[in-house]
C-alpha cells in the first residue's frame, strides 16, 4: 500500500502522546522526513494545560497520523 504523502494544510488525526491524554486533530505546519509540525486545532478539554504548555504545536510521526482533510491542489 502507497503511503499517502503529507503536506502543508492538510488535517490530520493524532493519536495521543506525551503529556496529552486524548487524540487530537490539527493543521500540518512543516513536513519533516519522518514526521510533521501540527497547529493542535481540536483537542479533549481535559489536555487544555498540556497544549498550552505545547504552544498549541506537536510533532508527529508521519506513521501515527491520519489524514481527516487533504488541502486541495486549486488553494
Amino acid at each position: 500500500m502507497a503511503e499517502v504523502e503529507i503536506k502543508i494544510g492538510d488535517m490530520i488525526a493524532a493519536k495521543k502522546f506525551g503529556p496529552l491524554e486524548h487524540d487530537f486533530t490539527g493543521e500540518v505546519t512543516k513536513v519533516y522526513d519522518n514526521s510533521v509540525l501540527v497547529e493542535i486545532r481540536d483537542f479533549d478539554p481535559a489536555d487544555k494545560t498540556a497544549v498550552g504548555d505545547m504552544n498549541n504545536r506537536a510533532v508527529v510521526r508521519k506513521s501515527a497520523a491520519k489524514i481527516i482533510e487533504a488541502k486541495s491542489d486549486e488553494d
